[in-house]
């Protein structure tokens, strides 16, 4: 992925300037906001850390450049981009009670979900302040405002998605088709809409954009049903301590698959899928049994069938946008790293 080597430093330096991270001291809401981003520790101090993958902002610029267009002029939708997906990740973390996000503790476990609530709000406005920043870049005015269109209705859509996972908490009747349309939405539509936006910035063809956008839903899927995979059989020292999902009866598609082909076969000692998704205490004894039976049922295979079927999708529609060479091989690389990724 070395083509975009030098553009994730100056997304970064975009998200400085959009939240207004200079030579001054930071404090409050401020030093929340730069901490979730990891731009500094929870006292405000500077930091060198890593920032995250980046996925959705590299993958805006990719785009543009693979149609022709001019990648600079990406750089404030990336920036845009990135910041709407940390938003979601504080409100995520406060609906989850979530207590630590790449081996730190969450702006929610550190100043309470209150004020994790008000830094998840600015950080919102902060995203759409930097989609305006595209004016900067000669982007005409309509266009600026199309690209702000379809990006807070890809928040909407994700926000059905989590709507849909946080009803499927008590349901045990969740499908799979159920599950996956949740996961278009929660997941696939920032990977979507971040593809979208750098086909529009290039090209006004509706055609293209539209298979942009089909694209970046069916990477997110991929991304998705792999986290999910790595949830229960990832690698303890890469992602922590794995099987946490079972342990949280948490709907994740291994989860949704064994309920709806097993629903009554016994699990672990006395419990079939209803009963253990019941539970009011799963003990690591009972993970290790649940994960062992799902081995047995083929539930991995399954996973794994289930995402080569999205990369398939996305390869596609990738030889359909018809990208230059380059960077047509830089999203194939996207794929292989996806499907073979361990965290």
């Amino acid at each position: 992925m070395n083509l975009l080597d030098g553009y994730r430093a100056k997304v970064e330096d975009e998200l400085k300037l959009c939240l207004g991270i200079g030579g001054t001291p930071l404090l409050g809401l401020n030093t929340m906001n730069a901490y979730h981003m990891g731009f500094c520790d929870r006292d405000g101090k500077p930091i060198s850390a890593s920032k995250g993958k980046y996925l959705r902002p590299l993958s805006c610029i990719a785009m543009c450049a693979g149609l022709g267009g001019d990648p600079e002029q990406a750089i404030p939708a990336a920036a845009a981009l990135e910041l709407t997906h940390r938003t979601t990740l504080i409100f995520d973390d406060i609906q989850d009670n979530g207590e630590e996000r790449n081996n730190q503790p969450t702006v929610c476990a550190i100043w309470g979900a209150a004020q994790a609530i008000n830094a998840g709000l600015a950080l919102s406005c902060y995203a759409r302040l930097a989609t305006h920043r595209l004016s900067l870049r000669n982007i005409p005015s309509g266009k600026v405002l199309g690209i702000s269109s379809v990006l807070e209705n890809a928040v909407i859509d994700l926000c059905h998605g989590q709507y849909m996972d946080i009803s499927f908490e008590d349901s045990l009747s969740v499908g799979s088709e159920d599950y996956l349309r949740m996961v278009s939405g929660k997941t696939g539509s920032l990977f979507g809409v971040s593809c979208e936006v750098g086909a529009r910035l290039a090209s006004p063809d509706q055609t293209i954009t539209g298979n942009a956008r089909q694209f970046g839903i069916n990477i997110g899927i991929a991304f998705q049903v792999h986290d999910d995979y790595l949830g229960i059989w990832g690698d303890e020292d890469l992602v922590g301590k794995t099987a946490n999902d079972i342990q949280q009866q948490k709907r994740s598609l291994p989860v949704v698959l064994a309920l709806n082909q097993f629903p009554d076969e016994i699990v672990s000692p006395h419990r079939t899928m209803r009963n253990w998704l019941n539970a009011e205490f799963i003990s690591r004894e009972d993970v290790s049994d649940i994960r062992a039976w799902m081995e047995q049922k083929g539930i991995p295979e399954q996973m794994k069938k289930i995402e080569e079927s999205y990369i398939r999708k996305a390869s596609k529609n990738l030889k359909e946008l018809s990208l230059l060479k380059e960077w047509a091989g830089y999203f194939e690389e996207m794929l292989s790293f996806l499907s073979q990724r361990k965290i």
